[in-house]
């Protein structure tokens, strides 16, 4: 295994912890704004510490360019979605009690998402569609990997700028 990763491993377990939290807030948020607020801001924290770990990799260990800057935040966040879909999973499985269906039902309700899923929908049945969506939120495992994926793709959009900010007051 390469020095990277190792870094990056240990440095995926604090993001982990802070995307974490930032989940479970967000879905206890939806009763209490303020904890849905707390769960936003873990959101961002999350995002600087893995720039500022970059950046402290950068100054102490070794210096790295951006590409390796870029790479090195996305085995980061990698690392952090797996510890992520490991607690949503449990979430999911044992202590939402119909949480999570209960937000998505409300979204779907308002008016501006109810053209969203028609025009999502492609001329079909959009009460189908909400009838998938029901069905994916009530099977923990399937909404996890969904989530994963998510988490996979948010991952890969972050390495760029978190590779910038890794970057920021170079030497």
């Amino acid at each position: 295994m390469s020095e990277y990763s190792s870094y990056c491993m240990q440095w995926g377990l604090g993001v982990g912890v802070l995307t974490s939290l930032s989940f479970l807030a967000t879905m206890y948020g939806g009763e209490m704004p303020l904890v849905g607020l707390v769960g936003n801001v873990l959101g961002i924290a999350a995002f600087v510490v893995a720039g500022r770990r970059i950046r402290a990799f950068r100054r102490e260990v070794e210096p790295v360019g951006f590409w390796r800057a870029c790479y090195l935040a996305l085995l980061t966040y990698l690392f952090a979605s797996l510890l992520t879909a490991a607690v949503q999973y449990v979430y999911l499985a044992f202590l939402d009690q119909g949480r999570l269906l209960g937000q998505v039902e409300r979204m779907m309700a308002m008016p501006e998402y109810q053209q969203w899923m028609e025009q999502l929908a492609g001329g079909t049945d959009a009460e189908g569609l909400m009838r998938s969506v029901r069905e994916m939120v009530a099977n923990p495992a399937r909404m996890t990997m969904q989530l994963m994926w998510t988490n996979a793709l948010v991952s890969l959009m972050l390495a760029l700028p978190t590779g910038l900010m890794g970057m920021r007051g170079n030497n």
